[in-house]
């Protein structure tokens, strides 16, 4: 490919990084969106530690135009597109090919970090998959059979967690990146009409979701409450929190339970509660019911 020239314009005001790490913290650095910026990084550090690996090298070796070179980029793909760069196991294993969804995002991430450094890779991203969607009355239905029934094999208060967590799903019509930032003060349950706040606007709740939230709150609190000191001498106003101690990590002691949950934490448990209760896996994204007949 053509040698990167230094680029000055208003969408790039900074000469293109040498090293690759510093160019995608700089392109992540651009993004508003926090939901964007963290696909976005997941891809783009997946993308540099795979070329890495093929190097042999560490990723502070590697310069922004390995990252932009077309070769390489097709090259990660195709492993990708063969489930060989996957760090978790699937739904189907963890050798199994991805997902178009995720393939769709990865080319996504290239895309734009090359377009914004002025050498646009112009990828051909697969057509995304969309998961069926329930119904409002079979999510409002599947809704009140999980919130009546803790399995077995699943710790209660991750059972809540995931149950308060599809509720809002039900409710609001919003997915994962948006009802994962909220905080406890998008709560309101004590009104005669009880709502959430999600992406800025509230939503009313029907009984279920505002017992399923309630029960989620007081849990919340009980599993804050005591750990001050651990966590940072305040409160945790994040909604959503773990709900077991973590894992010792590199000579450091387990942390413990109610600190602030990632994603994929909330994702994972949701498989597992959907799964054990239900018989079969389903996405979060499709309790967020349409419409019969809609397209």
């Amino acid at each position: 490919m053509p040698k990167l020239t230094p680029l000055v314009g208003a969408d790039n005001p900074m000469s293109v990084p040498a090293r690759a790490v510093t160019a995608v913290n700089r392109f992540l650095d651009t993004l508003r969106s926090e939901a964007t910026r963290r696909q976005r990084r997941a891809y783009l550090e997946e993308y540099t530690s795979w070329l890495a690996a093929q190097r042999r090298c560490d990723t502070g070796h590697l310069t922004t135009e390995d990252l932009l070179d077309q070769d390489n980029a097709l090259a990660w793909l195709a492993a990708a597109q063969r489930g060989t760069t996957r760090r978790r196991p699937g739904l189907h294993g963890p050798t199994a090919p991805a997902a178009a969804n995720s393939m769709a995002a990865r080319t996504s991430s290239l895309n734009t970090f090359s377009r914004h450094y002025g050498h646009p890779l112009d990828l051909q991203p697969p057509a995304p998959h969309f998961a069926p969607r329930l119904t409002p009355t079979e999510a409002h239905r599947t809704l009140r059979l999980l919130a009546g029934h803790h399995p077995a094999g699943t710790l209660e208060a991750t059972w809540q967690r995931s149950v308060a967590l599809i509720a809002l799903a039900v409710c609001t019509g919003q997915g994962i990146s948006t009802l994962h930032p909220m905080r406890l003060t998008d709560l309101d349950l004590e009104r005669p009409l009880p709502r959430a706040r999600a992406a800025g606007e509230w939503y009313p709740l029907d009984t279920v979701s505002r017992n399923a939230l309630t029960r989620w709150k007081n849990t919340h609190q009980a599993l804050t409450t005591g750990h001050l000191t651990a966590l940072s001498g305040g409160r945790v106003e994040h909604l959503w929190i773990t709900t077991a101690p973590g894992r010792p990590r590199d000579g450091q002691p387990a942390l413990p339970a109610g600190l602030p949950a990632a994603v994929r934490t909330l994702e994972a448990a949701h498989r597992k509660l959907t799964a054990t209760a239900l018989g079969t896996p389903l996405l979060l994204e499709q309790f967020c019911g349409t419409e019969t007949g809609e397209s």
